[in-house]
């Protein structure tokens, strides 16, 4: 677990850098959006990771995970400046060398503001005139080159010098890591240390002290041998525990090292003389008090290892005892702590600052404790409103987007002039489609079910259109929808997308009804592919719109389409060309404004049922066609009539039959009909032999006879 002022400094520093988008989209991929990191709150420890991958993930750098923890480390470094605590790193020593010594202490230091802090151990090892061999063990893994960043940063701002740092030795433990570093730097403060160093001499010469002296002095000291056996306890620390069961008990056994993080033997400690030590207690009975409510309160809380007693000193090495002397006193905090392990402050030793550090704690422990449960609250309530402007601006951003391509709404949101979206688009696929005899709907049905049946089509269409890459373009009120593939986002599927989409939509309106006769709507649609300008227009309501004539050519496949049909200009029956669609020739069709068209119908996708279904059908509608252009080819009398039928050169084109519909000419089709019904009465037909189609190396139906221009080679005129 750590504390939130680490990460307060990546985000700092990340939003100062990449700015505050950048750093919304890491918290979105390490699955924290809209968190507000507090101070004095606790957190994973793996979330400091999760940052370093999701800045790989979003800033295109080149740059590995090790690199932004190590950036993350000089920002800590940089940051903890506004809390004030540079003073203390600044005050640490004199040169870089006395600041790796008092790394550890410095930790303690931050433990009064910082209870919880898992710190972890710094020992240098060994030392020279051109650097230093420092040791780093913690419980955490995968921190190492933080911890080179932070060690660099203060390198530099703290004392001018420049680091160079080298991984050694890294180990992976059950219980965390030790890593080794080398660390090359101006060592010129260092000196070789005496044979009989004179801070040595003290404890030489203890044999002149008398115990009584020495356990008066350090009251809450432990003497072990090399065996690991207790031996001697201070006064104080016989009469907050049981002596008889504290003497001659292994410490190992009985105290927990919490730190320096390595092995509690006798070797290791006799190396780490100059480190703080931290011993937990563990299976201590407690003495008897006279008073049953404290006992009552100290036994509740004594097995509970949040309230366990820490003592916290230096080991030193007695030599006219043989044995090391673990010189503690206990680190207690407030009060309360103290009426927890069963301590009175008449116990504290008279000659330290613990007296005073307990007194003064406790003064300003209730305004400490209330300052930060304000700062949670605050901090909550920035959450909560921060959770809800990310849900309104989702829905804001939702509105735009249906209004605007997400592309083009980036970009105007970064402030670009809405002209320089309009763009020139070379591949454009657009689908027209409207739903049959609307007209008739609105003329018989009410003002609330036109609306609720246009509001159920559209919805469901545009539920259909998110499974595409088409942009929806615009709907009109005569229910005309209009979508377009590549645009704005190019896409050289666009043609396959926009056909699929139709085929899908002609499916979706057939589940749906008219409000008036109950029976299932229809759909007609029409699509066509060429060159389109796109771009922004209007203020006050903007909206992306396309322009050109391929917009109208396909308004007009549409309009020249059938119920149930998707109907296809010849540029878009090329795009989908071996695309895993078929095709079916329709004919050529004279567009209005257009001219003559080779035109298409979309019949499915390629081995699907329905796809053959529906060429059986065109087919079977072809033959039908072809018998009536064959009885009425060359009808000499009738020049007028004669020179209509030749414009329809193939049974496709239904709309050269609407010409020749006219309230003059239908007399002479009605006869023609009533001779064909005599004929069949009379005799049965001739099977007529079936026609093959053409094979063409698209996957294209192309339902032309082979031999029709042999049959019209010598038409034989038929009179009505």
């Amino acid at each position: 677990m750590m504390y939130g002022l680490l990460l307060e400094s990546i985000q700092h520093y990340i939003i100062e850098k990449y700015g505050r988008d950048h750093w919304n989209k890491i918290l979105e991929h390490v699955q924290q959006k809209n968190i507000v990191f507090t101070t004095h709150q606790i957190y994973t420890d793996d979330l400091v990771k999760r940052i370093a991958k999701g800045c790989c993930h979003v800033f295109n750098e080149q740059k590995r995970e090790d690199d932004y923890m190590l950036f993350f480390g000089q920002c800590f470094v940089k940051f903890f400046n506004h809390c004030g605590y540079d003073q203390i790193v600044r005050l640490q020593g004199r040169h870089f060398r006395d600041f790796l010594h008092g790394i550890d202490n410095l930790h303690e230091m931050m433990r009064y503001s910082y209870p919880r802090m898992v710190s972890p151990s710094f020992l240098v090892q060994s030392e020279d005139r051109y650097g230093c061999v420092l040791s780093y063990r913690s419980k955490r893994t995968g921190f190492k080159n933080y911890v080179a960043g932070q060690l660099a940063q203060c390198a530099k701002m703290f004392y001018d010098i420049d680091i160079e740092l080298e991984i050694l030795l890294e180990e992976l433990l059950t219980t965390g890591c030790n890593v080794t570093f080398r660390i090359n730097f101006d060592n010129s403060a260092y000196c070789t240390p005496l044979q009989a160093s004179v801070l040595n001499n003290f404890f030489d010469d203890i044999e002149y002290i008398s115990n009584e002296l020495f356990f008066k002095v350090f009251p809450f000291s432990i003497v072990f041998n090399k065996d690991m056996v207790v031996t001697m306890t201070g006064d104080r620390m016989s009469k907050w525990l049981d002596t008889n069961d504290l003497i001659g008990s292994y410490i190992d056994v009985r105290f927990k090292l919490r730190r320096p993080i390595l092995e509690f033997t006798w070797e290791s400690i006799i190396t780490h003389q100059t480190v703080v030590f931290e011993l937990q207690c563990a299976n201590l009975t407690p003495r008897r008090h006279s008073i049953a409510s404290i006992m009552t309160s100290f036994k509740e809380n004594f097995l509970t290892s949040k309230h366990k007693l820490i003592f916290r000193g230096q080991m030193r090495y007695i030599p006219c005892w043989d044995a090391i002397a673990f010189l503690c006193n206990p680190l207690v905090g407030s009060l309360d702590d103290m009426r927890r392990v069963g301590l009175y402050i008449n116990d504290l030793n008279l000659f330290d600052c613990s007296r005073d550090i307990v007194l003064n704690g406790w003064q300003y422990a209730s305004q400490l404790e209330f300052s930060l449960e304000q700062q949670q609250d605050k901090s909550k309530l920035i959450e909560e409103t921060m959770e809800k402007q990310e849900e309104w601006r989702n829905k804001s951003e939702a509105l735009l987007y249906s209004m605007i391509p997400r592309t083009i709404a980036e970009r105007l949101k970064r402030g670009e002039d809405p002209v320089k979206t309009c763009e020139m688009f070379d591949q454009v696929t657009i689908l027209f489609s409207y739903i049959v005899d609307f007209t008739d709907i609105c003329a018989e049905a009410s003002a609330m079910q036109i609306v609720k049946c246009i509001n159920a089509v559209f919805t469901c269409f545009d539920a259909v259109v998110d499974k595409y890459d088409v942009f929806k373009v615009e709907t009109l009120g005569d229910a005309v929808y209009m979508v377009a593939g590549g645009v704005p986002d190019r896409n050289e599927n666009h043609a396959v997308n926009v056909a699929g989409l139709a085929i899908e939509l002609v499916e979706k309106a057939a589940s749906l009804t008219d409000p008036v006769s109950g029976d299932n709507l229809q759909l007609r649609a029409g699509m066509h592919t060429g060159s389109v300008v796109g771009g922004i227009v209007g203020k006050r309501m903007p909206q992306y719109c396309l322009f050109g004539d391929t917009v109208n050519t396909a308004s007009r496949m549409q309009s020249y389409s059938e119920p149930g049909r998707i109907h296809l200009s010849e540029p878009c029956h090329e795009c989908l060309r071996g695309k895993g669609f078929t095709t079916v020739f329709r004919g050529t069709l004279n567009v209005k404004g257009k001219g003559e068209m080779n035109t298409y119908w979309l019949a499915g996708r390629d081995g699907e049922k329905r796809t053959k279904v529906i060429c059986e059908l065109l087919k079977t509608e072809k033959a039908k066609k072809m018998k009536t252009q064959y009885r009425y080819t060359d009808v000499k009398p009738f020049s007028f009539f004669h020179a209509k039928l030749s414009s329809f050169d193939n049974g496709f084109d239904l709309h050269g039959m609407h010409n020749i519909t006219s309230s003059a000419n239908f007399s002479l089709l009605q006869a023609a009909a009533e001779q064909d019904e005599a004929d069949h009465k009379e005799s049965k037909p001739k099977a007529k032999p079936k026609r093959a189609l053409k094979k063409t190396n698209s996957s294209s139906l192309d339902a032309v006879a082979e031999n029709s221009s042999d049959e019209q080679s010598n038409p034989r005129p038929v009179f009505v």
